[in-house]
């Protein structure tokens, strides 16, 4: 299986998910993980929400990692899920979730249900996970938002 994830050029090698440790996310709070995507194009929406136009950088790289077949993994299904888990900023009790199954150790994937594309599933990967060392990048790829996407955000009312 493939998964996608933009990074800044520097730190586009990086599987460690040491960036988790500096900022909380909606499903963790300052612990090691990776988000991915099931397809480049989630990957794309995921980044650029949360970026506003002033801070989208032209230093971006397309990640492709592979991960084995038969890795471990867990879905969160948005049944089981707050009313208000798709709100911004996210309830605290996704955070918990996070942590919760970063801490567990109990698969090297958690799927969790994406809030811009409704359609597809975002990947948190756990770097500290035995099966970790099994992920390998097949390709790193310069990567530039096409300017009609943070136009339009630009625009936003």
């Amino acid at each position: 299986m493939k998964l996608y994830r933009i990074a800044r050029a520097e730190f586009a090698g990086d599987l460690s998910g040491r960036g988790g440790l500096l900022s909380p996310a909606r499903w963790h709070n300052f612990m090691p993980v990776l988000y991915t995507s099931v397809q480049s194009s989630t990957c794309i929406l995921e980044k650029l929400v949360h970026l506003e136009p002033d801070e989208i950088h032209h230093d971006l790289e397309m990640v492709e990692i592979l991960v084995p077949d038969a890795a471990s993994f867990l879905s969160v299904a948005v049944e089981d899920l707050p009313v208000n888990w798709s709100n911004y900023p996210a309830p605290r009790v996704l955070e918990k979730i996070g942590n919760t199954w970063l801490s567990s150790m109990r698969s090297l994937l958690l799927y969790v249900p994406s809030v811009c594309d409704p359609f597809s599933k975002n990947v948190l990967v756990n770097p500290a996970h035995e099966e970790a060392a099994a992920l390998k990048i097949l390709s790193i790829s310069p990567f530039r938002f096409d300017k009609r996407l943070y136009n339009i955000k630009a625009k936003k009312p």
